[in-house]
């Protein structure tokens, strides 16, 4: 297909070392978007820690890395990217403006695009993070209403930036993301993933999410009293970097008598987290709110069946692939864990429908209609 654009330059003066999905998404998108577009040329727009982060992929020597010294510094990130970025781009011939994590310039000739992966700093804000929490309230809102298009991630997401931004439904694109990185790394195997990170012998219930408030983590501690009841040995494995909102989770197992069915076990390499999803007997996601789940789609990718909240836009990433509880329910959560680990025959299910269900949310397709959300941009410039 013959696109309108020539030029597009990916903002990603976001990204940082460790930068968990939305990092994953940009190293997964980009190529995608280079295979597809072959007559077009892509500039990636980095602070200089993201340009570490990128350099050494496969695909690097395909497109511009670009840095500057006002890009992404550390107390100007935002306002480089609502100012400096709207006319760096443009400079450096850039006609389309392709910005993967909710902020973006709010003036610039090129057709500029974000994508608001969801608004839960509105929906289900977290005071620990308030300084944030009232950039994104101050910045996000005029950058959308201004942007030539918004691309969602789920209908329930469109739903949210409608409803609390007053962008119109018309300006934006639902782009299901893709199942994760296709490159898989081998697991560390289990016994010495276990003995490492002092993991027992039970059967694991494994958590990916950040430890934040709307992840609703603290009722999924609680929910463990319950699962420990039909499954004495199951242990809640929750990895990632430490917050202040783990420390009230420590505390809070502690005082329910539940340390030692909770692990807290931190940042871990890609190795050990494909140890952890093949050691893990069931995969729980019990957010309050989410822009869609990615992790959903990798534990199905690797055959781990599926526990998961029934808020928000979970269950357009689950599908039918998963046993739903309400997340406010600690004793749902808890049935619905201990039906997974205990019933062999709904496990079995989870799994083969899971196979079958992430292998249609692909990153090519995603790369795909994301080029078209491009294209409905320049059609409304014209």
């Amino acid at each position: 297909m013959a696109w309108s654009f020539r030029h597009v330059g990916v903002n990603a003066v976001f990204l940082q070392p460790r930068f968990g999905g939305l990092e994953a998404q940009t190293r997964a998108i980009v190529p995608q978007l280079i295979r597809l577009a072959p007559g077009v040329r892509f500039s990636v727009f980095l602070n200089p820690s993201g340009r570490a982060v990128l350099e050494m992929e496969d695909w690097a020597s395909e497109v511009t890395l670009v840095t500057h010294p006002l890009l992404g510094r550390r107390g100007l990130r935002a306002v480089s990217e609502l100012t400096l970025l709207g006319e760096l781009a443009p400079r450096r011939g850039v006609d389309t403006l392709y910005n993967v994590a909710l902020t973006a310039p709010l003036r610039t000739r090129a057709v500029n695009v974000v994508v608001l992966a969801d608004i839960t700093w509105i929906v289900a804000p977290d005071p620990a993070v308030g300084a944030t929490m009232w950039l994104w309230r101050t910045v996000v809102p005029p950058v959308a209403r201004r942007a030539d298009r918004v691309i969602a991630i789920s209908h329930d997401g469109a739903g949210d930036i409608v409803e609390h931004l007053g962008v119109p439904r018309s300006r934006i694109d639902v782009v299901y993301p893709g199942h994760g990185i296709d490159e898989l790394v081998a697991p560390t195997p289990t016994p010495a993933l276990r003995e490492r990170l002092g993991l027992a012998d039970g059967p694991l219930v494994l958590s990916l999410s950040q430890k934040r408030p709307h992840k609703n983590l603290r009722r999924l501690v609680s929910a463990m009293a319950g699962v420990r009841e039909r499954v004495p040995g199951a242990v809640l494995v929750l990895p990632g970097n430490p917050t202040e909102h783990e420390r009230e989770l420590r505390a809070h197992a502690a005082a329910l008598g539940l340390a030692d069915a909770v692990a807290f076990i931190g940042y871990v390499d890609t190795a050990d987290l494909e140890g952890l999803y093949a050691a893990a007997s069931c995969f729980v996601i019990a957010s309050i709110n989410e822009g869609f789940g990615i992790p959903i789609l990798e534990a199905q990718r690797r055959g781990v069946p599926v526990a998961c909240s029934n808020a928000s836009a979970l269950p357009e990433a689950a599908g039918p692939a998963a046993r739903y509880f309400d997340p406010y329910d600690e004793v749902d959560i808890a049935g619905a864990i201990s039906d997974v680990l205990t019933d062999r025959a709904l496990s079995a299910r989870l799994v083969a429908d899971g196979l079958e269900h992430q292998a249609t949310f692909t990153w090519k397709r995603a790369a795909q209609q994301t080029l078209e959300s491009f294209e409905r941009g320049w059609a409304a410039r014209r």
